[in-house]
């Protein structure tokens, strides 16, 4: 972020109950709580980031420190709301808002802007509120898709910001290895690209994560059990269990992400009996083997990265032979 000058920021928040010009977004409903036979109705906010003479190719912002996983889900959604300060001129498109997202917020990010459609502050239905051009709408797999555009493109620097145009009138960018399956830190915020200095206030509401991944997986378990009089027995078992397997109180994030191929074979054999009887010799022999194959949903270092696009996108057997090594445990 370039940050610079004395430019005012006041972070507060709004709702219906506080906020004359506020409207709940379209679509959401205040919650209600019943306490002896009376309705609540909660009260619902947004956060609201003001600036006060941002110059050119500047941009505030506010942060939280978290963790999440976003992989097992399809978009990232958030509803916005751009208005200038009462006096003040504020054109379409003059403000962009943005969400940086990652490890940290220097080396490894993702950064996905939106350029904002500005509400008149005399606006007084949902729509116009918040318009369709600032609902944030971001495909998760489109941040896949530009990690590996960078990876594959030796004329991209990984260490620098890439930014590239994306769906819904979205710009995304990646700097270094971050990864959704791990995000750590948040930032929302504006930017200035108008070429002059700008004042306004946008709100940001309801961001989610939407279109749930609820694909399952199988597993299945066997054994075996023989023998050949008292001359050898035989056990066996084996166990195979896929990606998404997981047992009923399970959420999808709580479920495997690895396929798992295991077995193990005990045998005892008495080679005493291939003796003479006379000579009362026992020989008994034991022979054991097990192994377990572990491959995982996800490349072990682009970890939002699935392995088997890694593997797809090699151009050599050579090299999808040491991706597949690398991520698999034998």
């Amino acid at each position: 972020l370039n940050i610079f000058g004395d430019t005012e920021v006041i972070v507060t928040s709004v709702s219906e109950e506080e906020t004359p010009n506020y409207i709940t977004p379209p679509g959401v409903r205040r919650e209600e709580l019943i306490n002896n036979n009376t309705t609540i109705r909660e009260d619902e906010r947004s956060l609201a980031l003001t600036v006060n003479d941002l110059r050119d190719g500047d941009a505030r912002g506010v942060y939280k420190n978290f963790n999440v996983d976003m992989r097992q889900y399809e978009n990232l959604e958030m509803f916005l709301h751009a208005e200038p300060l009462p006096g003040l001129a504020l054109n379409d498109g003059q403000l962009t808002a943005f969400i940086r997202m990652g490890n940290d917020f220097t080396n490894n990010f993702y950064q996905i802007e939106i350029p904002l459609e500005v509400s008149a502050l005399s606006d007084s239905s949902a729509d116009a509120v918040w318009p369709v051009a600032n609902r944030l709408n971001l495909p998760l797999e489109f941040l896949r898709e530009v990690k590996s555009t960078v990876l594959g493109n030796q004329a991209l620097n990984p260490l620098e910001l890439n930014m590239f145009d994306g769906p819904n009138n979205l710009r995304v960018g990646i700097k270094g290895n971050p990864s959704f399956g791990d995000v750590r830190v948040m930032m929302l915020g504006i930017k200035n690209a108008s070429g002059s200095s700008q004042s306004g206030t946008v709100w940001f509401n309801e961001m989610r994560l939407s279109d749930l991944k609820n694909q399952g997986g199988w597993a299945t378990v066997g054994s075996f059990d023989g023998n050949i009089a008292d001359f050898a027995n035989v056990s066996a078992s084996g166990r195979i269990s896929t990606i998404g397997f997981g047992g009923l109180e399970q959420g999808p994030n709580e479920r495997s992400r690895e396929d798992t191929k295991q077995y193990d074979v005990t045998t005892n054999v008495n080679l005493g009996q291939m003796l003479p009887k006379k000579w009362g010799i026992k020989i008994p022999f034991n022979y054991s083997r097990g192994e377990e194959l572990i491959t995982p949903q996800f490349d072990q270092f682009y970890e939002d990265l699935e392995l088997e696009d890694q593997i797809r996108a090699a151009t050599t057997e050579q090299a999808k032979d040491s991706i597949l090594n690398v991520n698999t445990s034998y």
